[in-house]
Parts: structure tokens; sequence; C-alpha cells
């Protein structure tokens, strides 16, 4: 009977101890606290260990933090936990900050898919701009032609937006080089006009004048809103980026703007 009630009471005081640590982490003022209160060392030492087997510390084993104890009466067993410990905090720590991202995010764009690409928030929700890969030399070097045309598919893109609220969200884009660019019409074709600066393995370029500047803004860790600078008048467009590590490449999402 004296054994097991020995037993109740170690389980009550772990009971106890994880408790105060699951309430929250153990930190650096904790232990101060808890050395100003006077608590045997055994205890401070348990208290460590346990939180750090929970991965619960925020514990700081920066060279001023350690002084700052020891001037508040940690013990050498002490100091040496509190090193020992303090990486177990890192998951933590990266929970903490993960949920710091996801609020931004939920405050910036909330529901946002979390695949990378480009989007709309329509009155019925998300809504996700298809890429349409553009290698203008392809055209040039077959038409032969200082100006061309890159047939970007149907007369309309399956985006319509009424009125000139135009303002799209990028999720982890691999590019901050976007732009947006009016298109032609060609009987049931949308027409990307682009102009080759002399032979196959030259620069091309949108038209002048067709292009519209943008102002990119990061809104949350990976996530940004691309707005035209000016207004866009009714007709078909595509918001094109430049593609890393590809000579000469665009990836093009079209939409079009009501009357």
């Amino acid at each position: 009977m004296r054994f097991r009630r020995v037993l109740l009471a170690v389980a009550a005081v772990a009971a106890a101890i994880l408790a105060q640590t699951v309430d929250k982490p153990l930190t650096n003022r904790e232990i101060g606290s808890m050395l100003t209160s006077g608590l045997p060392e055994s205890t401070l030492l348990l208290k460590i260990e346990t939180a750090a087997y929970y991965g619960l510390v925020n514990l700081d084993a920066s060279s001023a933090a350690l002084a700052a104890l020891k001037q508040g009466g940690a013990s050498e067993q002490v100091l040496n936990a509190v090193m020992w410990a303090e990486p177990f905090g890192a998951a933590l720590k990266w929970q903490q900050e993960a949920l710091k991202w996801q609020q931004e995010e939920d405050r910036a764009a909330p529901g946002l898919p979390n695949p990378s690409g480009v989007y709309y928030r329509a009155s019925s929700g998300w809504v996700v701009l298809p890429s349409s890969p553009v290698w203008p030399p392809f055209y040039s070097f077959s038409l032969g032609s200082r100006g061309y045309d890159v047939p970007l598919g149907g007369s309309h893109a399956d985006l319509q937006i009424g009125g000139q609220k135009v303002g799209f969200y990028l999720r982890k884009p691999s590019s901050l080089n976007w732009r947006i660019v009016r298109l032609k019409s060609r009987g049931d074709q949308r027409l990307l006009r682009m102009v080759s600066i002399g032979h196959f393995d030259s620069v091309d370029a949108f038209e002048a004048g067709r292009t519209h500047q943008v102002q990119i803004t990061r809104v949350a860790s990976d996530i940004f809103t691309v707005l035209p600078i000016s207004p866009l008048q009714p007709g078909e467009y595509a918001l094109c980026t430049t593609v890393p590590g590809a000579a000469n490449v665009y990836a093009c999402h079209g939409f079009g703007i009501q009357h």
C-alpha cells in the first residue's frame, strides 16, 4: 500500500508538471521565476527535461541569456540543461511561425488554394487562370517577320471580368517580372502581338502600345497581388511573365474585360 501511494504521488507530481508544461512553453523567464521562488534544483531539471521531451520549450541559450540565469541563481546543472533543451523547441517555433503565416494568409487572401498559380477572386470563389506557354522564336522563325502574332486559343478567355476592377493573386510565383498585354482578335482566335528584333536567337518583345505596367505587392509569406497601374478598357488581355531559366519563354494567363 505504501509503495502504491508513492507511485500515485509521483504520478500526481508528473501530471502537474506536464499540465504546466502543456499550458505554455517553458521560457527563460519562467525558469528565472522558479529560481526566485527557491524551487529545488532537481525540480527545475525535471521541469526542463519534461518540457523538452514534449517539445514545449522556447528557451534562449545565448551567452547573455545564460549569464542572466546565472545571476538569478542558476547552477551549472541548470545552465547545462537549458543548453541541452533549447534545440527541442525548434519544432514549436516552426509551428508558431506556420500559424503566423496562416493567419497572415487568412487576412490577406482567405481560402486561397495552396498550389502555385495565378488566381482571381470572383463572387463565386477563387478562379485559377490557366497558363499558356509562349516561345516567340518558333513563330518568328516560321513566319520570318519582325512582327508576328502568337495564338492563345479561342476568341474569349474563360475568365471575363465585369467593369475595370482588375486584380490578381500570385501564389508562390517563380518570377516577379509581370505585365499585362492587350490581345488582338482575328476570327475565333486571340492573338498575342510580338516584335522580333533581328534573327532567330534574338530578343522578342511585346508590341509597344499594348503593354500595361503592373504593381506587385507582397501581402503574405508567398502571396502577391498584381494590379494594373492604369485602367484597362474592355477587351481581351493576357497577364504574362518570363519563365526563369528558359531563354525568351513566357507564361501567359488570359482574361477578358467586359463592357
